[in-house]
Parts: structure tokens; sequence; C-alpha cells
């Protein structure tokens, strides 16, 4: 694991976490972004604001985009373009944000394939599919780049400062995760330096809510169950749930702090199914349980506090049994 520095800190010819990746990048002329299926804001500002910092250098960044982004952040993020080129054009495929290869989704295979690739990426459960790789148990991989384009010395425009501050914001949950230190709110105070517009962006992030997501929210409620005397809380929600009251499931992903927001409730499961046979899991813990340890036992990853992973219609019941099972041991040995 690399030496963390903070953004506050001078770069010096120890800090060379970066160095080959950076070598990568100033040898490519064309380079391919890439992030997880269904990209958060912390994926989103990786991606564009790594292309606007290509394109400050002269260098071409073709973002390739998998799956639904919630509107009210990718709306803030999405230049409008799109790529002009395969991935297999690219000199160099850049994977932001995404702690294995098949968190890639429909471009899986064209990285994999790929003879010049890198990852740059947070989760501590990362498992290496790149060539060149840095990874870093930190608050969000906007944080993460923050120091990249300190190494690099890159041009921060408005537009680059915004989507990094998106990415932070809303993966710390507007800095309210354990995962948030000092050298996050100094990341963020560089940020603004740079022109981040911080007050519009939570405005419309974390302060507008729509009538249909209060619809949502207001059905889930009604289904949350609990189990280990109150300690885990879980919330299942169908398709059917997201058409009933008019919304998509991504411009539904606050939802997924609601069970753990309930007094008394110290692990939380949501599980949301998607078409006929995969049932997405998403585990956060207020400390007591580390769900990345859980996640990883059913194939997935992510962090101490917060992980996810898939099911299939087949594995449901029991797995949803056997996950419960499992929170209840690490509760229990607290």
């Amino acid at each position: 694991m690399p030496i963390r520095f903070g953004i506050g800190i001078e770069i010096n010819e120890d800090n060379v976490m970066f160095e080959k990746i950076i070598e990568k990048i100033n040898s490519a002329q064309r380079i391919g972004l890439f992030a997880h299926i269904n990209p958060d804001g912390d994926a989103l500002g990786s991606m564009y604001s790594l292309k606007n910092i290509l394109v400050s250098m002269g260098k071409s960044g073709e973002v390739f985009l998998c799956g639904k982004a919630e509107s009210s952040v990718f709306n803030l993020i999405y230049d409008g373009e799109i790529p002009n080129c395969e991935p297999e054009d690219c000199d160099l495929l850049i994977a932001l944000d995404s702690s294995d290869i098949d968190r890639l989704g429909e471009w899986k295979e064209a990285f994999s394939a790929h003879s010049n690739t890198a990852a740059i990426d947070h989760h501590i459960t990362h498992i290496k599919y790149a060539d060149e790789t840095v990874v870093e148990d930190i608050s969000s991989n906007c944080e993460l780049l923050c120091g990249l384009y300190k190494e690099m010395g890159a041009d921060i425009s408005e537009k680059t400062a915004t989507d990094l501050y998106i990415g932070i914001a809303t993966d710390t949950g507007s800095f309210k995760y354990s995962s948030v230190t000092g050298d996050t709110h100094r990341a963020a105070a560089w940020l603004i330096e740079k022109g981040a517009r911080f007050d519009y962006v939570s405005k419309k992030i974390f302060d507008t809510k729509s009538k249909e997501y209060l619809e949502i929210l207001r059905l889930a409620i009604s289904k949350i169950k609990y189990y280990a005397e109150g300690r885990i809380a879980y919330l299942c929600l169908e398709g059917e749930d997201f058409a009933r009251c008019g919304i998509e499931e991504a411009d539904a992903n606050a939802v997924v702090s609601l069970p753990g927001s309930i007094e008394g409730v110290e692990a939380s499961i949501y599980v949301r199914r998607r078409g006929e046979d995969e049932y997405k899991v998403s585990l956060r813990s207020s400390g007591y349980v580390d769900v990345a340890r859980i996640a990883l036992r059913f194939g997935g990853g992510g962090h101490v506090k917060a992980a996810g992973f898939s099911l299939t219609g087949s594995e449901f019941d029991s797995g949803v049994k056997d996950l419960i099972s499992q929170i209840s041991e690490q509760l229990e040995q607290k």
C-alpha cells in the first residue's frame, strides 16, 4: 500500500506513488477513461476531471461510460461529448474507482485485452487487474486524484475543481463519513481555492429532492425489517417499486443510507432487484461490523464501513440468511 500524503504537503522526490502512471500518461496521446458500472459522483468526477487535465495537456481523453448514473450528479459533470474511437484505438486505458475488472461491466474484455493499462482506486479490497496500479484506502477516488494532479503540476480549471469536489462530497456523504480526515478537508479547501462551485453543488445534490424521490423514500420506510434485536436493518426494493414511484433506481441512490440512519442500528442491508436474476446488495456499518470482509465472501468488496456485492435469484434467499448470520456473529463479538 502506498504511503499517504496530503494536499497541503509539498511534493518531493520521495513522493513517487504516481510516478509510473504519470510516465504512462506523458507517453500517451489518446487515453481511454473507465470507471465502475452505474457510475456515482466519485466515478464521474474521477473520469471527467482526468479528461479535463488531459485536454489541458494537449492530449485526448475519451470517457467510456457504462450503465446508468444518478441524473442530479451526471447533469452537473457530463460535458456532452461521447468517445470518437474504440478502446483499442487508445494508447493507454485508465480505470478509476473500480475495485476489480468485473466492475467495468461491458468494457471488461476491452480493458483486459489492451496492452497498456493503469488503475487508480481507493477501495481496500482492490483486486489487481491493470499493468500499473495505485490503490489507497482514502475517502474517495477524487481525493486521491487531487494528489496525482498536484504531483503532475496540472492546470486545475474551475470545471476540474468542481468535478473533483462533487466526487469527494458525494463519496463522503457531504463530509460526514469516518473516512474523512484532515487531508480530505484540505483537499476540499484547495479545490474551493481553485474555483469549485461548492455551494451550488451542495444545493443541487444534497438539498434538492424530487417528489418521486420522496415517494420512494416513503415506500422504503414502510418496508424496513429488523434483526438482531434492532441492531440490523434490512430493506429490499423491487424494480416495480421504483416504477410505481416514477423514479429510476440511479436517481434514488440516497436510499442506501436510510436503514443505517435509524437509532440503534449498527449494520444495514439495502437490496435492489434488477431484472429477473440479479440482486444488488449494499452494506453499511457504524464501525462494529467489517462489511468489506463480509462482502468479499460473496464475491464483492468495498470498505470496512461500506461495501457491496450481487446475488443471483437462485442464491438470494440463502444468501440473505447467511448475510444476516455473518453480521450477527460480528455484532456478538463486539
